[in-house]
Protein backbone atom coordinates (compact mmCIF):
# COMPACT_ATOMS: atom_id res chain seq x y z
CA UNK A 1 0.00 0.00 0.00
CA UNK A 2 1.27 3.50 -0.86
CA UNK A 3 1.50 5.35 2.45
CA UNK A 4 1.09 8.85 1.02
CA UNK A 5 -1.91 7.78 -1.04
CA UNK A 6 -3.54 6.12 1.98
CA UNK A 7 -2.98 9.22 4.15
CA UNK A 8 -4.49 11.47 1.50
CA UNK A 9 -7.46 9.13 1.12
CA UNK A 10 -8.15 9.25 4.87
CA UNK A 11 -7.92 13.04 4.86
CA UNK A 12 -10.23 13.31 1.84
CA UNK A 13 -12.69 10.91 3.44
CA UNK A 14 -12.79 13.06 6.58
CA UNK A 15 -13.61 16.09 4.43
CA UNK A 16 -16.29 14.13 2.58
CA UNK A 17 -17.82 13.09 5.91
CA UNK A 18 -17.87 16.72 7.09
CA UNK A 19 -19.97 17.63 4.03
CA UNK A 20 -22.47 14.90 4.97
CA UNK A 21 -22.76 15.89 8.64
CA UNK A 22 -20.35 13.15 9.67
CA UNK A 23 -22.50 10.31 8.35
CA UNK A 24 -21.35 7.83 5.70
CA UNK A 25 -22.50 4.44 4.51
CA UNK A 26 -20.21 1.42 4.48
CA UNK A 27 -20.58 1.31 0.70
CA UNK A 28 -19.42 4.92 0.38
CA UNK A 29 -16.30 4.15 2.42
CA UNK A 30 -15.50 1.04 0.38
CA UNK A 31 -16.02 2.90 -2.90
CA UNK A 32 -13.65 5.58 -1.66
CA UNK A 33 -10.86 3.00 -1.29
CA UNK A 34 -11.81 0.59 -4.08
CA UNK A 35 -8.68 1.36 -6.10
CA UNK A 36 -6.38 0.25 -3.25
CA UNK A 37 -7.53 -3.40 -2.95
CA UNK A 38 -7.69 -3.35 0.87
CA UNK A 39 -8.32 -6.40 3.03
CA UNK A 40 -11.31 -6.73 5.37
CA UNK A 41 -8.94 -6.19 8.32
CA UNK A 42 -7.80 -2.89 6.81
CA UNK A 43 -11.41 -1.81 6.25
CA UNK A 44 -12.09 -2.72 9.88
CA UNK A 45 -9.27 -0.38 10.89
CA UNK A 46 -10.70 2.43 8.73
CA UNK A 47 -14.20 1.95 10.18
CA UNK A 48 -12.73 1.98 13.70
CA UNK A 49 -10.79 5.14 12.86
CA UNK A 50 -13.95 6.86 11.60
CA UNK A 51 -15.92 5.82 14.68
CA UNK A 52 -13.19 7.24 16.92
CA UNK A 53 -13.42 10.50 14.97
CA UNK A 54 -17.16 10.59 15.73
CA UNK A 55 -18.05 9.83 12.11
CA UNK A 56 -21.02 7.48 11.86
CA UNK A 57 -20.76 4.69 9.30
CA UNK A 58 -24.29 3.41 8.73
CA UNK A 59 -24.54 -0.35 8.93
CA UNK A 60 -21.09 -0.76 10.48
CA UNK A 61 -20.92 -3.19 13.38
CA UNK A 62 -17.50 -3.81 14.98
CA UNK A 63 -16.19 -7.29 14.24
CA UNK A 64 -16.68 -9.77 17.07
CA UNK A 65 -13.74 -12.03 16.24
CA UNK A 66 -12.40 -13.82 19.28
CA UNK A 67 -8.84 -12.81 18.51
CA UNK A 68 -9.93 -9.15 18.37
CA UNK A 69 -11.67 -9.50 21.73
CA UNK A 70 -8.53 -10.94 23.22
CA UNK A 71 -6.45 -8.05 21.88
CA UNK A 72 -8.83 -5.50 23.35
CA UNK A 73 -8.82 -7.25 26.71
CA UNK A 74 -5.05 -7.42 26.93
CA UNK A 75 -3.90 -5.94 30.25
CA UNK A 76 -1.60 -2.94 30.24
CA UNK A 77 2.09 -3.77 30.25
CA UNK A 78 4.22 -2.46 33.12
CA UNK A 79 5.64 0.13 30.74
CA UNK A 80 2.14 1.25 29.75
CA UNK A 81 1.03 1.40 33.39
CA UNK A 82 3.97 3.64 34.25
CA UNK A 83 3.31 5.89 31.27
CA UNK A 84 -0.44 6.11 32.00
CA UNK A 85 0.12 6.99 35.66
CA UNK A 86 2.55 9.77 34.77
CA UNK A 87 0.43 11.10 31.91
CA UNK A 88 -2.78 11.17 33.94
CA UNK A 89 -0.98 12.96 36.78
CA UNK A 90 -0.06 15.71 34.32
CA UNK A 91 -3.62 15.90 32.99
CA UNK A 92 -5.06 16.27 36.48
CA UNK A 93 -3.24 19.60 36.82
CA UNK A 94 -5.12 21.12 33.90
CA UNK A 95 -8.12 23.43 34.22
CA UNK A 96 -10.50 22.46 31.44
CA UNK A 97 -12.42 24.97 29.35
CA UNK A 98 -15.96 24.76 28.01
CA UNK A 99 -16.58 23.98 24.34
CA UNK A 100 -17.34 27.63 23.50
CA UNK A 101 -14.05 28.75 25.02
CA UNK A 102 -12.23 26.09 23.02
CA UNK A 103 -13.85 27.38 19.82
CA UNK A 104 -12.66 30.91 20.69
CA UNK A 105 -9.12 29.55 21.00
CA UNK A 106 -9.54 27.81 17.63
CA UNK A 107 -10.58 31.08 15.99
CA UNK A 108 -7.66 32.88 17.60
CA UNK A 109 -5.22 30.25 16.31
CA UNK A 110 -6.76 30.31 12.85
CA UNK A 111 -6.89 34.10 12.53
CA UNK A 112 -3.66 35.17 14.26
CA UNK A 113 -1.50 32.05 14.71
CA UNK A 114 -0.96 33.17 18.31
CA UNK A 115 1.57 30.88 20.03
CA UNK A 116 -0.06 31.11 23.46
CA UNK A 117 -3.46 30.16 22.00
CA UNK A 118 -1.87 27.18 20.21
CA UNK A 119 -0.22 25.97 23.41
CA UNK A 120 -3.43 26.40 25.41
CA UNK A 121 -5.56 24.61 22.83
CA UNK A 122 -3.05 21.77 22.50
CA UNK A 123 -3.04 21.37 26.28
CA UNK A 124 -6.83 21.24 26.37
CA UNK A 125 -6.95 18.44 23.79
CA UNK A 126 -4.38 16.16 25.45
CA UNK A 127 -7.09 14.14 27.24
CA UNK A 128 -8.75 13.64 23.85
CA UNK A 129 -5.47 12.23 22.51
CA UNK A 130 -5.33 9.75 25.39
CA UNK A 131 -8.95 8.68 24.88
CA UNK A 132 -8.46 8.10 21.17
CA UNK A 133 -5.18 6.24 21.77
CA UNK A 134 -7.09 3.89 24.11
CA UNK A 135 -9.59 3.21 21.31
CA UNK A 136 -6.77 1.91 19.09
CA UNK A 137 -4.98 -0.03 21.81
CA UNK A 138 -4.65 -3.79 21.45
CA UNK A 139 -3.17 -3.60 17.94
CA UNK A 140 0.43 -4.35 18.99
CA UNK A 141 1.45 -0.70 19.40
CA UNK A 142 2.19 0.53 22.93
CA UNK A 143 -0.17 3.10 24.43
CA UNK A 144 2.65 5.61 24.91
CA UNK A 145 3.61 5.37 21.25
CA UNK A 146 0.01 5.89 20.16
CA UNK A 147 -0.29 8.96 22.40
CA UNK A 148 2.96 10.34 21.01
CA UNK A 149 1.74 9.92 17.43
CA UNK A 150 -1.58 11.53 18.36
CA UNK A 151 0.20 14.51 19.92
CA UNK A 152 2.32 14.95 16.79
CA UNK A 153 -0.81 14.79 14.65
CA UNK A 154 -2.44 17.41 16.88
CA UNK A 155 0.52 19.80 16.61
CA UNK A 156 0.65 19.44 12.82
CA UNK A 157 -3.11 19.97 12.58
CA UNK A 158 -2.78 23.12 14.69
CA UNK A 159 -0.49 24.57 12.03
CA UNK A 160 -2.92 23.66 9.23
CA UNK A 161 -6.20 24.48 10.93
CA UNK A 162 -6.96 27.11 8.29
CA UNK A 163 -6.90 24.41 5.59
CA UNK A 164 -9.90 22.54 6.99
CA UNK A 165 -13.03 22.01 4.92
CA UNK A 166 -15.22 25.16 4.88
CA UNK A 167 -18.19 24.79 7.19
CA UNK A 168 -16.60 22.08 9.34
CA UNK A 169 -15.88 22.62 13.03
CA UNK A 170 -12.23 23.39 13.87
CA UNK A 171 -12.47 21.13 16.91
CA UNK A 172 -13.81 18.32 14.75
CA UNK A 173 -10.93 18.87 12.33
CA UNK A 174 -8.36 18.66 15.14
CA UNK A 175 -9.95 15.50 16.54
CA UNK A 176 -10.03 13.87 13.10
CA UNK A 177 -6.36 14.67 12.57
CA UNK A 178 -5.50 13.10 15.93
CA UNK A 179 -7.40 9.97 14.84
CA UNK A 180 -5.69 10.02 11.48
CA UNK A 181 -2.21 10.18 13.05
CA UNK A 182 -2.93 7.32 15.46
CA UNK A 183 -4.56 5.14 12.79
CA UNK A 184 -1.62 5.74 10.47
CA UNK A 185 0.83 4.70 13.22
CA UNK A 186 -1.06 1.42 13.62
CA UNK A 187 -1.12 0.87 9.85
CA UNK A 188 2.60 1.67 9.53
CA UNK A 189 3.45 -0.77 12.31
CA UNK A 190 1.42 -3.50 10.62
CA UNK A 191 3.03 -2.79 7.23
CA UNK A 192 6.51 -2.88 8.79
CA UNK A 193 5.83 -6.23 10.44
CA UNK A 194 4.40 -7.65 7.20
CA UNK A 195 7.45 -6.42 5.28
CA UNK A 196 9.74 -7.99 7.89
CA UNK A 197 7.92 -11.32 7.61
CA UNK A 198 8.13 -11.22 3.82
CA UNK A 199 11.87 -10.53 3.90
CA UNK A 200 12.39 -13.34 6.43
CA UNK A 201 10.54 -15.74 4.12
CA UNK A 202 12.68 -14.68 1.17
CA UNK A 203 15.88 -15.09 3.16
CA UNK A 204 14.88 -18.58 4.29
CA UNK A 205 14.04 -19.48 0.70
CA UNK A 206 17.41 -18.10 -0.45
CA UNK A 207 19.32 -20.16 2.12
CA UNK A 208 17.46 -23.31 1.07
CA UNK A 209 18.22 -22.68 -2.60
CA UNK A 210 21.90 -21.95 -1.89
CA UNK A 211 22.21 -25.25 -0.05
CA UNK A 212 20.39 -27.11 -2.82
CA UNK A 213 22.56 -25.62 -5.59
CA UNK A 214 25.76 -26.06 -3.59
CA UNK A 215 24.95 -29.74 -3.04
CA UNK A 216 24.25 -30.20 -6.75
CA UNK A 217 27.48 -28.52 -7.88
CA UNK A 218 29.53 -29.80 -4.93
CA UNK A 219 31.15 -26.39 -4.52
CA UNK A 220 30.34 -22.83 -3.52
CA UNK A 221 28.20 -20.93 -5.97
CA UNK A 222 28.57 -17.37 -7.26
CA UNK A 223 26.04 -14.56 -7.12
CA UNK A 224 25.60 -14.81 -10.88
CA UNK A 225 24.87 -18.53 -10.68
CA UNK A 226 22.35 -17.94 -7.91
CA UNK A 227 20.70 -15.17 -9.92
CA UNK A 228 20.35 -17.45 -12.95
CA UNK A 229 19.13 -20.36 -10.83
CA UNK A 230 16.52 -18.20 -9.02
CA UNK A 231 15.69 -16.13 -12.10
CA UNK A 232 16.37 -12.94 -10.14
CA UNK A 233 18.55 -9.88 -10.84
CA UNK A 234 22.06 -10.30 -9.42
CA UNK A 235 21.72 -6.99 -7.53
CA UNK A 236 18.64 -8.30 -5.71
CA UNK A 237 20.45 -11.51 -4.77
CA UNK A 238 23.38 -9.46 -3.44
CA UNK A 239 21.03 -7.32 -1.34
CA UNK A 240 19.40 -10.41 0.17
CA UNK A 241 22.79 -11.96 0.95
CA UNK A 242 23.81 -8.77 2.75
CA UNK A 243 20.57 -8.80 4.76
CA UNK A 244 21.32 -12.41 5.70
CA UNK A 245 24.78 -11.33 6.88
CA UNK A 246 26.55 -13.37 4.24
CA UNK A 247 29.36 -12.28 1.94
CA UNK A 248 28.50 -12.75 -1.74
CA UNK A 249 30.44 -15.61 -3.19
CA UNK A 250 33.18 -14.90 -5.73
CA UNK A 251 33.45 -16.71 -9.02
CA UNK A 252 35.59 -19.83 -8.75
CA UNK A 253 38.91 -19.57 -10.55
CA UNK A 254 39.17 -21.82 -13.61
Amino acid sequence: MNREEFQQKLADLGEEAAKKRNRLTGEQVRNFFNSMELSEEQYELIFSYLASCQIVVEGYVPAEREEEKEKQELPLTEEEKGFLKSYQAELERLEYLEEEELLKLCRQVEETGDGFAKAKLTEQLLPEVLRLAHDFRGREVLLGDLVQEGNIGLMLAMENIGLREPGSSPLQYLRQEICHAIAQAVEDDKAEKEAGSLIAERLNHLRDEIKKLTDELERKVSVEELAMYLEMPAEEVEDLLKLAGETPYEEEEA
